[in-house]
């Protein structure tokens, strides 16, 4: 009977280890189909819920950096400096703009080290970097050259600059190859050396931090919470160039100061980027240049009349877009925009859309649904004009003598500051009114319309 009993104990002991191993593995092909099926849809259309989830970002700094081919050993170098000289909390992500030769190898072999994405085809500069950013989870965000070298206290030093005032927008350091007030003279001719000279010469001296008009864009440190009210680079930047003197003007077009920190010392190869372009340089160059010009006009006096008119205070993005518009971002979903707040759009609506980046329309705070049929009695409201008692309805355009185009926000006239933001807000189908001077004396002058950071990828 003792036999028997053994027996059977063994027997169903090996039947429930066979249905708990059958149960395992159906639950892993399960699970990875489930996995497999749902990844396309829910990376495309769950991310923005999966970094609203985090209760806590990580408190150090993510340093986002953007290479491409026949860069490998500068990016493995600049990899293994951080490593050396940052004690303080980091993470690296990395973005690989359809590299050729064995970058994606080298990637992959740092797997638990850095995070990285390899796309086949070349974001540019501005679109690698938003695909960073959109990865990083740091209370503070770090863009870097994959050519640079970083050195001792090189983190440290730019952290305090940055916490050191509200009105720090960007900081950069200062470097042995670059342009503008950025660039300090050297000498050293071996990498030994120049770990030398850096232990020498960071040593943090809030005396060495210099206000500037303009930052490069090869080691730029911000808070997170700034980005938050700036948003993206602009990807109308082809490739490289000018996207970063556009991330610095909107930075101070928003009341915020770039400063060089002057006691902070990195290496920078330098150019590899540029010579990689070839002949093409001086075509891209030239492109983004007329692409700036076309988006902000006179640059020089726009940024003194906000200045004037923020007289010292701090404002974010989305105080300079427009009021009565609508708007999405990567899903479908419309939202109707009054009063600084994103209204969810219910119901179909033919009237164009302007496409903006996740964090653009996170800026509004959400409110309550409203209807299609509203938003089109609404805007069939603004086509009639000035009411009855001369006032302008808020959200209604008008054009004065010299056609210079404003909307009625916050019971104030803000120009448009050109056709590019026109068109971008879809607001030259809108009806327009045109107003006499004494519209112009009655109304006080808000701050004007521009448009957002052109966004060309379809997950940001």
């Amino acid at each position: 009977m003792r036999r028997i009993r053994r027996i059977r104990r063994r027997f169903f002991k090996t039947r429930r280890a066979k249905r708990s191993k059958s149960y395992n593995q159906l639950y892993r092909i399960g699970y990875n189909l489930g996995y497999d099926n749902a990844h396309g849809y829910g990376y495309q259309n769950g991310w923005e819920a999966g970094i609203a989830s985090y209760s806590q970002p990580f408190k150090g700094t993510s340093i986002i950096i953007v290479t491409t081919n026949d860069q490998r050993v500068h990016l493995q170098n600049c990899i293994d400096s951080i490593y050396a000289y940052t004690p303080e909390p980091f993470e690296i992500i990395v973005i690989d703009n359809a590299s050729t030769d064995d970058t994606a190898d080298y990637l992959k072999s740092l797997r638990g080290k850095i995070r990285y994405r390899v796309f086949k085809s070349n974001l540019g500069f501005a679109g690698g970097t938003n695909q960073g950013l959109r990865l990083a989870r740091g209370e503070t965000l770090l863009f870097l050259n994959n050519d640079t070298i970083v050195t001792k206290d090189w983190l440290k030093n730019m952290l305090i600059c940055l916490h050191s005032s509200e009105k720090i927008g960007l900081v950069g350091p200062v470097t042995n190859y670059i342009s503008g007030e950025q660039l300090i003279e050297t000498q050293y001719t071996s990498t030994e050396e120049m770990h030398h000279f850096a232990r020498k010469f960071n040593v943090s001296d809030p005396g060495k931090w210099v206000q500037t008009g303009r930052l490069t864009g090869f080691c730029v440190l911000m808070r997170r919470e700034f980005f938050d009210r700036l948003s993206y680079l602009d990807e109308g930047f082809e490739i490289g160039n000018c996207e970063d003197d556009d991330f610095g003007f909107r930075a101070r077009m928003m009341g915020h100061e770039l400063i060089v920190a002057k006691d902070t010392f990195i290496h920078h190869v330098g150019s590899v980027s540029i010579k990689a372009l070839g002949e093409l340089f001086e075509k891209v160059y030239s492109k983004n240049l007329d692409f700036f010009s076309r988006k902000w006009g006179d640059s020089h006096s726009l940024l003194h009349e906000v200045q004037q008119k923020l007289a010292g205070g701090i404002a974010s993005m989305n105080d300079f877009y427009p009021s009565h518009t609508i708007v999405r971002g990567v899903l479908p979903q419309l939202y109707w925009i009054e009063n600084g707040t994103r209204y969810p759009i219910e119901g179909e609506l033919s009237l164009l859309a302007s496409r903006i980046s996740q964090v653009d329309l996170r800026s509004w705070p959400i409110g309550s649904p409203v209807s299609s049929q509203d938003v089109e009695a609404k805007l069939a409201y603004l086509a009639q004009g000035v009411q009855a008692d001369g006032a302008l309805p808020e959200g209604l355009l008008v054009r004065n003598a010299d056609s210079t185009v404003f909307q009625v926000k916050g019971n104030k006239l803000c120009r448009i500051i050109n056709d590019w933001a026109l068109s971008f807000w879809h607001l030259k189908e809108r009806h327009q009114v045109t107003i006499n001077g004494q519209f112009l004396v009655r109304y006080a002058q808000g701050l004007p319309i521009i448009a957002p950071a052109s966004i060309v990828a379809n997950n940001v």
